[in-house]
């Protein structure tokens, strides 16, 4: 039996909060068996105490080993290079354990989100894996030809690259959306209607679909369309987390060193794989 992915998602607001709060919150959800932890505070617009996503993820993960650590999205104004120097020193940080929510809109009208995910993912590949070769004897940081200008020339977005921080450890972070508008350009759905499922499976296929759970979090679901389920947590003292942690005969997932292998997506080649080899 495969275990469903189980993503955590976490309030970071009122005075309250502090580091050591949401510290205990995410280390309790890795004792439970999470498979990561959504850190957003787009609900905090005005509330005390909450800090900015892409400072609180750094700062968990060095506290946590093998959870996951979705960040919600950066300002809407933020260059397509800043988001991927971000997420990239980002899951460099966290040893392969982060991913990115890139857009919480039900639709893309405009077709800017598919366009800034489609340009942050040609930055994350502006280094082969193997470009960085540290060679002092030769005096050679890294190789020229491993080294790749996007030349981007979009409707939104003019980006010539390259990116100045070496490949993720996962090749590119998970990419997550809300909604199935953005599903194809994906690799975790977060959907609110299970009607929805069936649709984005069809539509992205690679990606992995989650659905909000209701009721007891000691019943999963067993029929679910999806392939996993959202939690929503108050806390390290949250009853969810001691349920989930109890659960008869829970299925354990295998040891993972990357969030893209918890949650069983393959790590993406370079677009350039093929004209390197």
């Amino acid at each position: 039996m495969t275990a469903p992915i189980l993503v955590a998602t976490l309030d970071t607001r009122g005075p309250a909060t502090s580091l050591g709060t949401l510290t205990r919150a995410v280390r309790a959800a890795e004792a439970a068996g999470f498979d990561a932890v959504l850190i957003d505070d787009r609900a905090a617009a005005g509330a005390q105490g909450r800090f900015e996503t892409t400072t609180l993820t750094a700062a968990l993960a060095a506290v946590t080993e093998h959870i996951g650590l979705i960040t919600a999205p950066l300002p809407a104004d933020q260059a397509p290079y800043h988001v991927a120097r971000i997420t990239a020193s980002l899951d460099h940080l966290a040893h392969g354990r982060t991913g990115w929510l890139a857009a919480t809109d039900a639709t893309d009208p405009e077709g800017r989100t598919g366009e800034l995910i489609d340009v942050v993912r040609g930055l994350w590949d502006s280094f082969d894996d193997d470009a960085f070769v540290h060679d002092r004897a030769d005096g050679l940081y890294w190789r020229l030809p491993a080294v790749h200008r996007l030349d981007h020339q979009g409707r939104h977005f003019d980006v010539a690259g390259p990116l100045n921080v070496a490949r993720p450890p996962q090749g590119h972070p998970v990419v997550a959306v809300t909604g199935p508008a953005l599903a194809a350009a994906a690799d975790l759905v977060l959907l609110d209607e299970a009607a929805d499922a069936a649709r984005v499976k069809q539509q992205a296929p690679h990606a992995k679909v989650l659905l909000p759970l209701p009721g007891p979090a000691a019943e999963l679901p067993a029929d679910s369309p999806a392939d996993g389920f959202t939690v929503a947590l108050t806390g390290s003292d949250d009853p969810v987390l001691a349920a989930l942690a109890a659960r008869p005969g829970r299925p354990d997932r295998a040891p993972a060193a990357t969030l893209r292998e918890r949650l069983g997506l393959a790590r993406p080649e370079s677009r350039h794989a093929l004209t390197t080899a």
